[in-house]
């Protein structure tokens, strides 16, 4: 069997610069600036989409009869195993990923009270962090890109003497690289089937014709400024760092203001990027010194870390 359905809860177009519901002609704008801030790191938001994600899911079991409810069938019935992959990281996790660490767990709960296999979540790594343009980069750049800095996918060993069906999630879809390499490569050494599950599904006109389309829906929220936006992300009491806020943050267009930026940001936020920053090579190319010596400078006189840069307390408080 070789199923290869995509599910999203939302199927999105592009017109006079809104962002319209293919289904129900609806502008779903606003939804795209939530995203945005999700994608950024907004705990807040990212919430917001492991529960489009959750509520689609259980639409679907509700409904049966579908690419979903008849992989857990054959699974219920062979004894298979199902397996979760979402984009591979290195250390610090993108957005997609916590947010379908959220999800798996209600999900999980759900699918054991109707007797149907649990779902393991499957950690893919990188070795290398994904390019900082990658949003701008057209399906074959991609590509490109791919051979050396995307996910590490597992191989015929993992599958072989087992009944393995994989289910790949992401926040949005746009041109589909990741997941198209992750279904092909699942296929081929051996998963019994293969469905991706989005929260967001963009017109494949609009990605095929406008490769830009990813960087406006990004920053369709968040400026790529310090500014409000970005300060609502990072005051956030449960602020996670992902790889955009990083950069974010750190990026020499905004040095002028960091200082006051980082004023207003509760300490242990603070000194969460910095850990973050410390443990992400793809970071430390020279380019960001002088943001993170601005940081780091702070959080010395905060007296939360040591004058040479080393970290002191409890890390388990953080």
């Amino acid at each position: 069997m070789n199923y290869q359905n995509k599910i999203s809860s939302y199927h999105l177009s592009v017109l006079d610069e809104k962002f319209i519901n293919m289904k129900t002609q609806e502008d779903n704008t606003h939804l795209m600036e939530s995203y945005s801030l999700a994608k950024y790191g907004s705990k807040k938001d990212i919430k917001i989409f492991a529960n489009i994600i959750v509520k689609n899911f259980f639409r679907l079991l509700d409904e049966g009869n579908n690419s979903l409810t008849k992989l857990l069938e054959t699974a219920k019935e062979n004894d298979d195993f199902i397996v979760l992959m979402t984009p591979g990281y290195r250390n610090v996790k993108a957005s997609a990923n916590i947010m379908f660490d959220l999800a798996l767990p209600i999900i999980n709960t759900r699918l054991t009270l109707l007797n149907y296999p649990k779902i393991a979540n499957l950690k893919l790594p990188r070795l290398a962090s994904p390019c900082e343009n990658y949003a701008t980069l057209t399906e074959e750049e991609r590509k490109e890109v791919a051979l050396t800095t995307d996910h590490i996918l597992p191989d015929k060993e993992f599958y072989d003497g087992r009944r393995v069906h994989v289910i790949y999630g992401d926040d949005i879809h746009i041109t589909g690289s990741s997941s198209d390499r992750a279904r092909l490569s699942a296929l081929k050494n051996g998963a019994l089937s293969f469905i991706s599950i989005y929260s967001i599904i963009i017109d494949h006109e609009v990605a095929l014709y406008n490769p830009a389309i990813e960087e406006k829906i990004n920053l369709s929220k968040v400026t790529g400024k310090l500014d409000n936006s970005a300060l609502e992300i990072f005051e956030q009491e449960d602020f996670i760092p992902v790889l955009r806020s990083l950069r974010l943050i750190l990026n020499e267009s905004n040095k002028s203001t960091l200082v006051n930026f980082i004023s207003k940001i509760p300490n242990k936020n603070l000194l969460k990027i910095y850990i973050a920053y410390m443990s992400n090579e793809s970071l430390d190319n020279g380019k960001y010194n002088d943001s993170i010596s601005i940081i780091r400078d702070s959080l010395v006189e905060k007296k939360l870390i040591q004058n040479d840069g080393n970290l002191i307390g409890e890390l388990c408080e953080l």
